[in-house]
């Protein structure tokens, strides 16, 4: 079986290189791999803690690298990452937490020249993540000035540097890193470690720096340190640039820094500070790659757009590359740059969610007031990418962000609202769980809605008014009071505005002005025919009991009689709430049955007439009263009355009758080929409150061969559609259970199953393999898990045990581990699975990924996998997998080695 193999192509732009001088391997092969975003570094050792601000898991050591997984808040308001770590026991890894700010993309490196540049003379190695583009290599300055005029159209960014292997480099200035394999033939990417020194261009020609007065370099680097002083001291650029051209690196930034907003001419203009702030960054000098992103106008990205015309303008950036090495260094504008150019124009992943928070973080830290206000909106970003809610720390987190940013009661034009932050508060308070709901958290949420209702925001108001576990009777009810005159004088309403008649308490007299318009507008939905308002006609009957009319329900109850009658049955369901016996409390407003059981059954039945299924559940109720009675056949042939009519196209779009019908039928035993097809019809049909559980009806029949002949194609069907349904969103967590019991089954029986069964990881035309069929099963067991079924966690528990020994068929590979050089270092035999087993952050997503497994003879496994289209080797993020025939690899930037599979000839039923 071939599993998950996706495979990509490369086109690359064909360019006319100059003549060159071929270089030596190890100019062409001395970069290092490019590092994705999500791999970072711990540069100082410190603990990783098992959850947000929780307890140590293990001392991470000095330099050790990490993978970002999603950025979250702790109770301290303090940010920080989720990583995924070498626990240090073998290839397992684990998820732990440090502080963002502890985390960084590239940790110093020994053989880069520190920020002090004008202590020693210049590097030119390239920064983390690129590269110099070699234009072409000549033995002699004047045969380099031949390449150089021939390529023109590069003018504008080339460089030259002697080698130290001897020779000279012409050079269009940086790439990125993750577009230099993409390079046409004949071309090269170097890191910069063999160039000696920068030759000096006139806008025409390169010649080498006078250096006659400097015998050696001690005495060229002193001469460099005299001009760059003089040349601060009396602001000369002349003499930034001598010592510059000497080899200083801060001498570099700073003439850069004195032409920077000078127009264009000789040796002026924006390519001129960028070739001159370049240099300083290549020196190590932190303003120098301040200066080469920051000005507008600058030609960094001039070799990448010229060289590989077609590449994505978000792709292989060098200033995203420069942004973060400032970034790194806490540099605002570097941080604002790189979230900017990270993911610009297409929604944001996870890591690249995470990562551009963490980036604005460290900008709004860093005095950006307008990037700090942002920040809720960049963390949304994150929250839409993670496919599951706000914690609670993190809603309580970013209500203080807010709090910090915002000004309530009465703004100027240009002040910012409370209303995010009294929300999050509210929601805090709200969903917040006991571990999060410490005294010290819930008084600032409540000191602030307070503070915020005083200075006179209606949003902030409502909630106190609506929430009485936090606030006191007499203060929610002067709330109120304050919410409804605040929003009754304004011309702009606030949101809130709108709901308050439906978010405050009905017993406090100062409701009482909003109840009777309610009433009103309820009561005339509900007395419209046709649109399934009944609800509308539930909540119009307590509206109207809290105004504590002097007539009680009278005026409320004739217009729900004028709403259950032939022409119009919506008001039937609040009628049989009036009439029953049991009363119902709604809103702190409680409306005790009157227990009067003939006006009871008559609406329910005026409810449940034929062609009127749309009022609510009245069908279902009416049979349960049957039930209740003693009626032992009236109750089912309701239900399936109701259901023919649904059936018929004369009800509504409420499908509890038949499927109620059904679940009655099979209790009673009774009616039981009508029950399939009454299961059946919900089953085919979009109610997402019935429609799985409606297959899983069906499953049961035809698995038991309850009224006609068992038929177990038909179940297996039925089951699969209860836990996949192809139409609704919700899953039968016990279907799911069946449905994958009865896969292993087939496979245990040596029988595949016969019915056109649809499976994520089958290829069109495939045949229905085993190894094919438990992977379907284990994908069923995986989303019964997620649906809170314990049996089917263990099942799949217990599926990928047996499958991993051998005790169930499998697909036959050889495994190999090949070292960095493509050296094979183990070989072995080993068995391939595909396993659904959802990581915790996913479940509540519901999203399922196919696992391929590989499991060697001595019971290890590697693990491959796709998300988002991102492949991943033992959880590392690498490249896509390359192909050698029928081998495919997977390379481990991490480790350097790469693990490699080939399919084994003919079926492999037994145990290795």
């Amino acid at each position: 079986m071939d599993t998950f193999m996706m495979k990509t192509a490369l086109h690359l732009p064909i360019l006319l290189m100059l003549a060159a001088v071929a270089p030596s391997s190890a100019l062409a092969q001395d970069m290092a791999p490019y590092q994705s975003l999500e791999v970072r570094h711990v540069c100082t050792a410190q603990a990783m803690r098992v959850t947000p601000g929780g307890a140590e898991a293990l001392m991470v050591e000095t330099g050790e690298q990490v993978v970002l997984v999603d950025v979250t808040y702790a109770a301290d308001e303090i940010a920080w990452f989720a990583l995924n770590y070498a626990t240090g026991r073998g290839l397992e890894r684990a998820t732990g937490y440090l502080p963002v700010e502890e985390v960084r993309h590239f940790c110093g490196d020994p053989a880069r020249v520190e920020f002090a540049s004008d202590s020693r003379l210049q590097s030119y190695i390239a920064p983390p993540n690129t590269c110099h583009l070699v234009l072409g290599y000549a033995d002699t300055v004047d045969a380099l000035n031949v390449q150089a005029s021939s390529a023109l159209d590069f003018a504008a960014v080339m460089s030259s540097y002697r080698l130290q292997s001897g020779g000279y480099a012409l050079t269009a200035g940086l790439l990125s890193t993750e577009v230099a394999d993409r390079l046409p033939n004949g071309s090269t990417c170097v890191s910069g470690a063999d160039f000696a020194e920068a030759l000096i261009y006139d806008g025409s020609s390169f010649a080498l720096a006078d250096n006659s007065a400097s015998e050696n370099r001690a005495a060229r680097l002193l001469s460099a340190q005299d001009l760059l002083a003089n040349g601060r001291k009396l602001q000369d650029p002349q003499a930034m640039k001598q010592a510059c051209d000497l080899g200083l690196g801060a001498a570099c930034t700073g003439f850069a820094d004195l032409i920077y907003d000078e127009p264009d001419g000789a040796d002026r203009g924006p390519a001129v500070v960028t070739r001159y702030s370049l240099l300083g960054c290549l020196a190590g000098d932190l303003y120098g790659c301040q200066m080469a992103v920051n000005r507008l106008d600058n030609t960094l990205e001039f070799a990448r757009t010229q060289a590989l015309a077609g590449t994505s303008e978000s792709t292989g950036r060098v200033t995203t590359e420069l942004s973060k090495l400032l970034c790194d260094e806490q540099d605002r504008f570097g941080c604002i740059l790189l979230a900017r150019g990270t993911a610009p124009d297409r929604p944001a992943s996870l890591v690249e969610a995470a990562s551009n928070f963490a980036a604005n973080l460290t900008a709004c830290k860093q005095g950006i007031a307008w990037i700090c206000e942002e920040l809720a909106s960049n963390f949304d970003r994150v929250v839409q990418a993670r496919g599951s809610g706000l914690s609670g720390d993190e809603r309580f987190a970013i209500a203080g962000i807010e709090t910090e940013l915002c000004t309530m009661g009465a703004r100027e034009l240009n002040q910012r609202s409370c209303v995010r932050a009294y929300y999050s508060y509210r929601d805090f308070l709200q969903y917040g769980t006991h571990a999060n709901l410490d005294a010290d958290r819930v008084a600032k949420a409540v000191s602030v809605l307070t503070d915020g209702c005083s200075a006179g925001d209606p949003p902030a108001c409502g909630t106190m008014a609506a929430m009485p576990d936090y606030w006191s009777v007499s203060d929610r009810r002067q709330a109120t009071a304050s919410a409804i005159a605040l929003c009754s004088v304004q011309d702009q309403k606030d949101s809130i505005c709108d709901s308050l008649d439906s978010i405050l308490d009905p017993t406090f007299s100062e409701t009482r002005s909003l109840l009777r318009p309610r009433y009103e507008r309820l009561a005339q939905s509900c007395r419209t025919p046709g649109n399934g308002a009944y609800q509308d006609c539930i909540w119009a009957l307590h509206s109207y009991a809290a105004l504590e009319a002097p007539d009680g329900l009278t005026t409320a109850e004739a217009m729900l009689n004028e709403a259950c009658s032939p022409a119009n049955s919506n008001g039937c369901q609040a009628l049989a709430q009036l009439y029953g016996k049991s009363g119902h409390d709604y809103g702190g407003i409680t409306i005790p049955g009157r227990d009067e059981p003939k006006a009871y059954m008559a609406v329910l039945r005026m409810g449940c007439r034929e062609g009127n299924q749309d009022a609510g559940n009245t069908c279902s109720q009416l049979a349960d009263a049957l039930a209740m009675a003693g009626d032992d056949e009236n109750p089912l042939s309701v239900l399936a009355e109701a259901c023919v009519s649904l059936m018929d196209g004369q009800g509504g779009q409420d499908a509890w009758a038949c499927y109620d019908a059904a679940k009655m039928a099979l209790t009673q035993n009774a009616q039981l080929e009508d029950a399939l097809v009454w299961a059946n019809f919900v089953c085919e049909g979009d109610d997402i409150s019935t429609a799985p559980y409606a297959c899983k009806l069906v499953g049961n029949i035809l698995a038991e061969g309850l009224g006609l002949p068992a038929d177990p194609s038909g179940a297996l069907l039925g089951y699969q559609r209860g836990c996949f349904h192809p139409r609704v969103s919700t899953t039968d967590g016990e279907a799911c259970l069946n449905y994958g019991n009865m896969l292993i089954e087939t496979v245990r029986q040596n029988e595949m199953p016969t019915q056109p069964l649809v499976f994520a990881h089958r290829e069109d035309g495939e045949d229905a393999e085993p190894s094919l069929v438990l992977a379907e099963a284990s994908r069923a067991f995986d989303m019964g898990c997620m649906d809170g079924i314990a049996q089917a966690c263990r099942a799949s528990e217990r599926l990928l045990e047996e499958w991993s020994t051998g005790d169930l068929p499998f697909d036959a590979f050889t495994c190999q581990v090949r070292s960095a050089v493509g050296e094979v270092v183990s070989e072995r035999p080993c068995r391939g699975l595909v396993i659904y087993q959802a990581a915790d952050e996913m479940k509540q997503s519901r999203e399922q990924i196919g696992l391929n497994v590989y499991v060697w003879p001595d019971g290890d496994r590697s693990v491959t996998y796709i998300k988002d289209g991102v492949w991943r080797l033992n959880e590392i993020r690498t490249d896509y997998p390359t192909r050698e025939g029928a081998t495919t690899c997977w390379h481990n930037p991490i480790s350097t080695r790469s693990f490699c599979v080939t399919p084994a000839t003919g079926p492999n039923l037994g145990s290795m």
